[in-house]
């Protein structure tokens, strides 16, 4: 019944189980920090005239998460939809978690999109670890991608060695069919393999669909 009354955005930064505990005979709420690193606690007394404060509450939360999440926050329409939120990108103190709550502020905006069973493997044993929105992965693998090739793109051009080129084809059991090309070349005296590019083409048979045309423009290799 009392959490009912726990409208305010701040307790999105807290675990929605909140214990209870005697210390000295009184009555005291125990509040756990929702980020993922932090084991802090806050500890209200029930049986003083400040029962239903969140000062400390805003204290520890400004601290761990930083101001300006804090009243990003509060634009958020509800409870609910902040520690929904919140609880999606737990352990990004950060600007991008600072953006995602005007995102969603008063309009609620678009859930994420995770597979439930594949969340719930992920998590069996591991309740708290975080797992990144599909979108989230979907960035960083290409950023990562284009950072890679630039730093082979370097490293080719000082090069003095000829950078041979292979390429092995394949079905996949559900009938896609994929091209690996990959690069080849010796560096003080050892031979460097790496692969370049992985796509998926109409069918193995065709040559001409083989990324090697637009690998030759994205690799100074020719």
């Amino acid at each position: 019944k009392l959490k009912k009354s726990w409208t305010s955005h701040i307790y999105a930064f807290y675990s929605g189980d909140v214990a209870i505990e005697y210390r000295d005979g009184k009555l005291h709420h125990v509040f756990s920090c929702a980020a993922r690193s932090c084991t802090h606690t806050i500890a209200r007394n029930q049986q003083s005239q400040d029962a239903s404060s969140t000062k400390n509450l805003r204290t520890h939360a400004t601290k761990c998460w930083g101001e300006e999440n804090v009243k990003a926050a509060a634009g958020v329409k509800d409870l609910p939809e902040a520690r929904r939120l919140l609880k999606a990108n737990a352990g990004q103190k950060n600007a991008r978690l600072t953006d995602m709550f005007k995102q969603h502020a008063s309009t609620g905006g678009e859930s994420f999109s995770h597979d439930r069973a594949y969340r719930k493997l992920m998590k069996t044993g591991r309740p708290t670890a975080y797992i990144p929105s599909p979108s989230t992965i979907a960035r960083d693998v290409k950023v990562l991608f284009q950072k890679t090739r630039d730093r082979l793109k370097e490293r080719f051009k000082k090069t003095p060695a000829c950078i041979s080129l292979a390429t092995d084809a394949w079905t996949s059991p559900n009938h896609h069919a994929y091209v690996a090309v990959s690069g080849h070349w010796e560096e003080d005296g050892k031979r460097i393999n790496c692969l370049l590019d992985f796509v998926e083409v109409p069918k193995v048979s065709s040559f001409s669909s083989t990324p090697i045309p637009q690998l030759m423009i994205w690799w100074p290799v020719a």
